[in-house]
């Protein structure tokens, strides 16, 4: 080939263009450019696919901070939480009872009133799980209640049923259309639309081994519950009794959790999270140490591992009160 005819074919060989990249490429450019801007770049991409990538629900992710503010009146304690997809909802009261319903849009950061209850109710002996699709309560207030249901697509309520109800769940968690609630002692119950609550013959834990445990999750169609001195547990369905989940040599241990200090555990992609508070030398901080637990199934038994760990800096007037996990 001579010089000329090379020379012609890099000229026509066609440029790479902002199109021709990968999504995820950019994505990770348009996050960069201030929202004020988005208006011109809908103007002056070419492409459907790339105006479509401006608005889209994956790069509002990339913008947005990892953290939401909501501030409480001096005094006043945040109420249930429980998130639905990529909405979180903030039901009812807790030092005062209350009918009120927050909704938090993670995607957006917006917080908007939604249709009070019918009942006033408090986060003390309440249960919330979400079963077919809609937001059940149960309890909270002080004289036996009728179960109520939001429709997050109708955002209406309405009662699950005519019977009134006695909550005495602590905490609750949903498994198999089931909102199971646990009591401080370790006792479970369960709770559906069709059979109302039913108490489980679960043996009661030593009140000299246990005084209280941490939010139940569910993973992997598996109850978990983070007990302050049995450490991490999983109840068995099957023979209605916590077991204590394993080390990864089969050893009945702890996993070094340290359970005693934890002070909040969250499902999240098929592990469990465990979060305490760790002083920081500086007084007007402190650290919050996460680590993440794999389990596997072995037998009759579940084992756990330490699958990664880290910690990160937060002034020191920041409370941690509900860990959730939201959808994009």
């Amino acid at each position: 080939m001579s010089v000329a005819a090379a020379s012609n074919s890099k000229k026509s060989r066609p440029s790479p263009s902002f199109s021709s990249l990968p999504d995820e490429v950019v994505l990770n450019c348009l996050s960069r450019v201030p929202r004020r801007y988005d208006l011109n770049l809908s103007l002056f991409l070419f492409g459907d696919a790339l105006r479509l990538l401006v608005h889209s629900p994956e790069l509002h992710r990339l913008r947005s901070p990892l953290n939401y503010w909501i501030s409480f009146r001096p005094g006043e304690k945040p109420p249930t939480i429980i998130s639905v997809g990529s909405e979180i909802y903030f039901i009812g009261g807790r030092s005062v009872p209350s009918m009120q319903l927050w909704i938090l849009d993670t995607r957006s950061g917006h917080l908007k009133t939604a249709p009070s209850m019918k009942v006033c109710r408090s986060d003390v002996k309440v249960a919330v799980g979400v079963v077919d699709r809609k937001i059940h309560v149960i309890g909270g207030s002080k004289e036996d209640s009728q179960v109520e249901e939001f429709d997050p697509e109708t955002q209406t309520w309405d009662f699950a049923g005519e019977g009134k109800l006695k909550c005495e769940s602590w905490f609750s968690a949903t498994l198999e259309e089931k909102v199971y609630m646990v009591n401080w002692d370790g006792r479970v119950s369960t709770y559906s639309p069709r059979e109302g609550i039913n108490n489980e013959e679960t043996e009661i834990l030593s009140i000299e081994l246990d005084t209280g445990f941490h939010d139940p999750n569910m993973v992997e169609n598996v109850l978990y519950a983070c007990f302050k001195w049995n450490g991490l547990m999983w109840f068995n369905t099957k023979f209605k009794v916590w077991r204590r989940v394993v080390d990864r040599d089969g050893k009945d241990g702890k996993l070094e959790l340290n359970s005693f200090a934890a002070v909040k555990m969250v499902e999240y992609e098929g592990t469990i999270a465990f979060f305490w508070p760790l002083r920081n030398i500086d007084p007007n901080k402190k650290d919050l140490t996460c680590k993440l637990i794999a389990l596997d199934r072995v037998g009759e038994e579940i084992s756990g591992r330490i699958e990664w760990s880290g910690t990160v800096t937060l002034p020191d007037n920041i409370i941690l009160k509900d860990c959730l996990v939201v959808s994009g």
